[in-house]
């Protein structure tokens, strides 16, 4: 029981590390990154690549800026 338990968190975790938003203003934004803040760190997809970046303002709220 021990073990099943122990996979469900790291998948969990796992899933959890590695969210990438599919846009920069969602990558700030709720409905999945409420928490951020100006300055926040962030990812998006664009053209198939995975952009980084930190939230500033802007856009009607925070946005993913590179």
């Amino acid at each position: 029981m021990k073990f099943f338990s122990l996979i469900a968190t790291v998948l969990v975790v796992a899933l959890g590390v590695s969210a990438t938003a599919p846009d920069a203003d969602s990558a700030c934004r709720c409905l999945k990154n409420c928490s951020h803040k100006n300055g926040s760190s962030c990812k998006f997809f664009q053209d198939g690549n995975t952009l980084s970046g930190s939230c500033v303002d802007g856009n009607g709220g925070l946005t993913c800026a590179t």
